[in-house]
């Protein structure tokens, strides 16, 4: 699969569980909306940078 395929899936799937976690602390559509959005933003930050750790640390003790 390609990279690009992978993240078409991976980012509306990982919005979708923002919607639920988030939508247990708010009570209108529009407030859990507007909270998962951030929520969906940092975890795909946070995605980016595990991968890249995991990057790093492949090349520093498997090599290239």
């Amino acid at each position: 699969m390609s990279l690009l395929f992978r993240l078409a899936i991976y980012a509306p799937v990982l919005f979708l569980i923002a919607l639920v976690v988030v939508g247990q602390h708010h009570t209108t559509a529009r407030d859990t909306i507007r909270a998962a959005v951030p929520r969906t933003g940092r975890w795909l930050v946070w995605s980016i940078v595990l991968v890249v750790v995991m990057i790093a640390l492949e090349l520093m003790f498997i090599g290239w």
